[in-house]
């Protein structure tokens, strides 16, 4: 018998109400049964090697294989019992549905007969007055078989109905009873999933989605180097998806690897924080050191001196009187021609021009350094930095983040323009030596020298470290090509 296909409208219903095949929970009982009847026979075998002679077996693996085969067949022993439960269970509930489908057809049934009677009644002559206003006692007669008609066919559909729900109310109770039947409340064997169980499945999940984000992350801080918001989204992922690792090893669900190489990555990220506002003291003095070294020094202002030199152009900036004499002793007489007799020192002609300003300085890099924002220096974190004594960075969070699109948009112009350049650049971001690198050349133009091979070597581990674990590895781990390294008595997830 196949799902019921019938027009259920006499009985005010879109569909049926009973959504079941015979058929299929027949095919359910037999399956569930013989898999029980399975799980008997391997316990029976498992239960020979358990019960035999070790003489009969050789070798140091018997115990062992003794052990685990007790194990298992303990385990199959408690799976065993619920699928001859459930067995059992449909082959009471089979009749039950039986006569649930039979009752609920014939209220069907009952339903079209009833709504055929009514739509007849209603067809019936109503009585009609003669010409006078009168009723004949035949046209009365007409009038009450048709009321009696209709509370008739009425009656019908009412008792349909009532037959229907008494119909679905017994398959309700029998339903109910299936249910707490095989319940996995009554069972204590340890095989229902617990709240620690759902929670692993979700921590599982949620570690699952986060390493993806993590990896998606990490592959746009690379392409796109310097933008703030993508690290630091991808310092939260990599927290999340830690905080999941760890809840699932410590159910015995995880691997130790995912946890000891999250709890890395997140610790270099947290050390290299430190790392760069050590660098950004480093560049505030090279930039300190550079300003100094300017023509002119500090703003790159020459001074003129107030009194010049014996020999050179007079400053006439400030006023004649007693204590400042003129020069000569004369007044300069600037009506004359200049000619060959009239010069300076002969007779005083016009002053030749003072020392002009200076142009803007050249370009350095480390006097053209600008303190800009890290993922770090958030508007969330600002103020707990400042309270250790860090500086504040020159241009903001969101400024910063601008500056660095500018950056990689820059680099990624020069891949057909000057591929040599770019390979140059690109390759220093994946080795993780970029920053070193900057550095150096803040130092070397502020007349410092290099700075310690050790930055190098820390680009390098972080490089290195973000390629292996954060792609290879976790990448592996998701597609199952790298497997879960488990502690002791923990299976593989």
């Amino acid at each position: 018998m196949a799902i019921r296909n019938l027009d259920w409208s006499s009985l005010d219903l879109d569909s049926d109400p009973v959504h079941a095949d015979p058929d299929v929970v027949t095919a359910a009982q037999k399956r569930y049964s013989h898999i029980a009847t399975t799980i008997d026979d391997a316990t029976a075998k498992l239960g020979q090697i358990v019960d035999t002679d070790s003489d009969s077996l050789a070798g140091q693996y018997v115990e062992g294989l003794k052990s685990e085969a007790g194990t298992l067949k303990d385990s199959l022993t408690k799976a065993a019992v619920r699928y001859h439960d459930v067995a059992n269970e449909i082959g009471k509930y089979e009749p039950d549905l039986d006569q649930g489908l039979s009752e609920t057809a014939g209220a069907l049934q009952d339903a079209d007969e009833a709504q055929g009677a009514q739509t007849k009644a209603k067809g019936l002559p109503d009585p009609k007055k003669s010409p006078d206003g009168t009723t004949t006692p035949e046209e009365q007669q007409k009038g009450t078989d048709k009321d009696k008609a209709n509370s008739e066919a009425d009656s019908k559909m009412a008792a349909a109905k009532t037959r229907l729900n008494n119909a679905l109310g017994a398959l309700n109770v029998a339903g109910k009873r299936f249910g707490d039947a095989v319940s996995a409340r009554r069972y204590s064997d340890g095989l229902t999933d617990s709240y620690k169980d759902k929670l692993d499945a979700v921590m599982a999940k949620i570690s699952q989605i986060f390493a993806i984000i993590g990896m998606i992350l990490g592959v746009l801080a690379i392409l796109i180097p310097g933008v703030n918001v993508i690290v630091i989204a991808g310092v939260v992922a990599g927290a999340v998806t830690l905080i999941a690792n760890i809840v699932l090893y410590v159910d015995g669900k995880g691997s130790v690897m995912d946890v000891v190489l999250g709890a890395v990555g997140l610790g270099l990220a947290g050390l290299g924080a430190i790392v760069a506002v050590v660098g950004k003291g480093i560049s505030s003095i090279a930039k300190t050191a550079a300003l100094a070294n300017r023509p002119g020094g500090a703003g790159g202002i020459q001074l003129v001196p107030l009194r010049p030199p014996a020999g050179s152009i007079p400053n006439f900036s400030r006023p004649f009187g007693p204590a400042n004499p003129r020069p000569g002793g004369a007044v300069p007489n600037y009506s004359r021609p200049f000619g060959p007799n009239n010069r300076p020192g002969n007779v005083p002609g016009r002053p030749a021009p003072g020392p002009q300003p200076t142009g803007a300085p050249p370009p350095n890099v480390a006097a053209d350094w600008q303190n800009t924002s890290e993922w770090f220096n958030n508007p969330a974190t600002n103020w707990l930095l400042g309270k250790f004594g860090a500086t504040t960075p020159e241009i903001g969070f969101w400024a910063s983040n601008w500056a660095g699109l500018q950056g990689a948009g820059k680099m990624w112009a020069t891949l057909l323009s000057d591929p040599a350049k770019f390979g140059k650049d690109f390759a220093s971001i994946l080795g993780g030596i970029k920053g070193p690198l900057d550095l150096s050349a803040i130092t070397k133009a502020a007349g410092l020298g290099g700075i310690s091979s050790l930055w190098f070597v820390w680009g390098g581990v972080n490089g290195a470290f973000g390629i292996g674990a954060g792609f290879i590895y976790t990448g592996g781990r998701l597609v199952g090509w790298i497997p879960a390294v488990n502690p002791p008595g923990q299976a593989a997830s």
